[in-house]
This record gives structure tokens, C-alpha cells and sequence, in this order.
């Protein structure tokens, strides 16, 4: 009788609970950390500033256990600052935080990836934030270029995996 390879990794890398991503959160982060929702739902908002030339964002970051972490930012307006054109890598919000939801990583799709890239074993100042700070220099950069490149996968291939 064989060991199941899926238990043997959790045992090696256990989901960081809640509570570890809201102290990671307040330790690294500045800003404001709140655990809700029977503390299953950690969330910190505060400002990101990619660059030190670049302006500042008001950024909140949510995670609940058993879901993939959402990452909206509040102000300024992302499709103002657009001036109409077609933001890449962004998904349409359903997270009741107003503001445009970031696509940060490549979540699990059918017939391109088996796994995630962001696993809840993660922590979330250590991924989620400073990915969304690295999206948010690109975007600047595609604001004056008009040229992505940040990389990624095309979001019609996302979408038609149920994400």
C-alpha cells in the first residue's frame, strides 16, 4: 500500500492558515490587515508604488481558504487612465470591491497547466503583492508604449477553462 504523493507534499508544505497570511501581512506590509468571514478570509489595502517615479495605487488584496486570492485596484481608475483602450490581463470583477480585478498569475487551465502558479502554501506578502506591484509597472510602461510585457496567457484561453 502506497503513500498518496499529494499527502506527502502538503506534509512537506502545509497551507499557510489565515492567521500566518494576516501576521506575515501586518509585519510586511503597511497598511491595514483585517481576518473576517469565521476567520477564513484574510485582507490587507493599502498603497502600492511600483517604481519610485511612478504613482501611487490604492491596492486591496483578499484571499479566503479554498479560493484563489483576488487582487482589485481601488484608485486611480485603471480604464480613466487607459483612455479607452483595452487593458490587458485584467478580469472582470465579481468581488463586490470596486475597482479593476488583476490577472497576477496563470491559474489552473485546461490543456495548458495542471497547477496554479500561486499555491496556498504561499504566503501572500511574499507573492500576491509584490506581483501586483510588478503588473502595476507594466501597466505603466503599456500606458506610454501601448506594448504588453509582462507576459502571460491570452485571457479568451482563461475564460474557457471556468475561471
Amino acid at each position: 500500500m502506497g503513500t498518496d504523493p499529494s499527502f506527502l507534499r502538503r506534509l512537506e508544505l502545509p497551507e499557510i492558515s489565515i492567521g500566518e497570511q494576516y501576521l506575515a501581512l501586518k509585519q510586511l506590509c503597511p497598511g491595514t490587515t483585517v481576518i473576517s468571514d469565521n476567520d477564513k478570509t484574510v485582507q490587507w489595502e493599502g498603497t502600492l508604488q511600483p517604481t519610485l517615479f511612478s504613482r501611487k495605487y490604492s491596492v486591496v488584496i483578499r484571499y479566503t481558504l479554498s479560493h484563489s486570492p483576488v487582487c482589485v485596484v481601488k484608485d486611480p481608475d485603471l480604464s480613466t487612465l487607459a483612455q479607452g483602450r483595452k487593458i490587458p490581463h485584467i478580469y472582470q470583477n465579481q468581488t463586490g470591491i470596486m475597482g479593476t480585478q488583476l490577472c497576477l498569475y496563470l491559474p489552473s487551465v485546461k490543456k495548458i497547466n495542471k497547477v496554479s502558479e500561486w499555491q496556498p502554501t504561499m504566503f501572500l506578502a511574499n507573492t500576491i503583492l509584490p506581483w501586483a506591484a510588478m503588473w502595476l509597472m507594466y501597466f505603466e510602461f503599456w500606458l506610454s508604449s501601448g506594448e504588453w510585457d509582462g507576459g502571460g496567457v491570452e485571457h479568451d484561453v482563461i475564460e474557457e477553462s471556468g475561471r
